[in-house]
């Protein structure tokens, strides 16, 4: 077992598919997945967020659920000060986010990494003043419509709790409308980039906001459709691609969210699930496999059920990993080209290092895949 850090009484202790038990881990995995805390290096940590659940700050029990382990394979949770909290209950959902901060603080216990969404740069310089100490218990803060004329407002109060010693990240959500719009779009994602490149060590993702992109049209995909089906969606989602996955300075992308679930009772999905792929779950899947295509790490989600499907996409397969080996392997200028081990396809040493080194970072975070095993034979 890896180091246990202690912080005022809490244990932050992670690792993914810890509602294994060590039989099915060394039975599934060639490689296990590897521990983190929140005070890990930042390139590991910025992949290690998975499914990040999405909970209202208002809703009770949040502490008592996190306690228990009812979600043993959640590693990331945001509590939502946003969208799903009403003008007139922002009140009461600081003091319960407050309340749920300090009951945590009194246990020992693995923790996800814990991220507050902020309605505005307003709230969140207020929301630091708020919580104080209770920030230790965060891994940072979710910054919405992020954008060049909030960028500095919000990276400024983020830059003053790190030097206040609070290990704190911003997760801002490209959602605005200046991004959407073509004739603005360019210009305002490289002025973005550039900002966040200026605090390039306390950004540990980029987070994507495609319900606010599709709603700017009055567009919603169906269960059995992804975003990537929705065209201007699509056009947008290419360019924010190719600005920020750029090797100079990569941020690591996010995935948006997924929003369909079944009305089933979380106790017995575990049972369907093995009798029948729902449409909600065989949508969610479609939309993963994109997500990866495309280089996303990591994908917000509104439901518990969601939390396994996410993980489990975001596993190694073997002959990933053995592809991955072989090219990082062969830097050395003597081969430029090589037929994989498993003889299906041709790895080429200079264009796929970076893919390469993506994968062997995501495989310890998640874990590599048994020959023979998908990652089907984890849910």
């Amino acid at each position: 077992m890896g180091q246990l850090f202690l912080l005022e009484g809490v244990v932050l202790n992670m690792r993914f598919f810890k509602g294994l038990g060590e039989q099915q881990l060394t039975t599934k995995f060639y490689q296990l997945p590897t521990e983190f805390t929140k005070d890990s290096d930042k390139e590991q940590l910025a992949y290690c967020l998975g499914a990040t659940l999405y909970m209202p700050a208002m809703k009770p029990m949040i502490a008592q659920t996190l306690i228990s382990n009812k979600m043993p394979n959640a590693t990331s949770i945001i509590l939502d000060l946003e969208d799903s909290v009403g003008e007139l209950q922002i009140y009461e959902a600081l003091q319960n986010l407050k309340h749920t901060l300090q009951q945590l603080q009194q246990v020992q216990v693995d923790l996800p990494l814990l991220f507050v969404r902020v309605r505005n740069p307003n709230q969140f310089e207020m929301l630091t003043e708020f919580l104080g100490p209770l920030q230790k218990l965060l891994t940072g803060y979710v910054f919405p419509k992020f954008s060049s004329a909030n960028a500095d407002y919000y990276l400024m109060i983020l830059q003053q709790q790190r030097m206040a010693g609070y290990n704190l990240y911003g997760l801002p959500i490209l959602e605005s409308r200046d991004i959407m719009l073509k004739e603005h779009r360019l210009q305002t994602l490289l002025e973005i980039r550039e900002k966040l490149i200026a605090h390039y060590d306390a950004i540990l993702n980029v987070r994507i906001g495609t319900t606010d992109f599709s709603g700017f049209y009055g567009i919603r995909r169906k269960s059995n459709q992804s975003l990537y089906d929705i065209v201007v969606v699509r056009d947008c989602l290419v360019d924010i691609f190719n600005v920020f996955n750029r090797q100079d300075y990569p941020f690591v992308l996010s995935a948006s969210v997924w929003e369909y679930f079944d009305s089933l009772q979380q106790d017995t999905l575990s049972t369907v699930a093995t009798k029948v792929r729902t449409q909600a779950v065989k949508g969610l899947i479609k939309e993963l496999e994109l997500d990866r295509l495309n280089g996303l790490i990591g994908k917000t989600v509104i439901h518990p059920t969601h939390i396994d499907v996410v993980n489990a996409m975001h596993t190694v397969t073997y002959e990933e990993y053995l592809d991955a080996v072989e090219i990082i392997n062969h830097q050395d200028g003597e081969l430029g080209v090589k037929k994989s081990e498993y003889a299906n396809k041709m790895n080429e040493m200079k264009p796929h290092l970076q893919w390469a080194k993506k994968i062997i970072l995501q495989a310890h975070i998640y874990g590599v895949l048994q020959p023979h095993v998908t990652y089907e034979d984890l849910l």
